[in-house]
């Protein structure tokens, strides 16, 4: 996910902005942000060797972010 909301402050995060913050103002809004969808717990993963910053979430079933099981493992099987 590229934005997700913070129940701290109340804001809209995207992901590399998140990212640039300082660590130490960014720790404890790690453990406060949801989905901006269902509010499922979201989570933050920052930036690395080539890989973009990002959130991911618990979303719940019915969420419209929530992402289908990748269709190839239903052959698999």
């Amino acid at each position: 996910m590229r934005r997700a909301l913070c129940l701290a402050d109340r804001k809209d995060w995207d992901a590399e902005d998140f990212d640039n913050l300082d660590e130490y103002w960014q720790e404890p809004r790690r453990q406060q942000l949801v989905c901006l969808a269902c509010g499922g717990k979201a989570m933050f993963r920052s930036a690395g060797v080539g890989r973009k910053a990002t959130f991911s979430a618990r979303h719940t079933a019915d969420c419209c972010l929530n992402s289908r099981t990748w269709t190839v493992f239903r052959y698999l099987q």
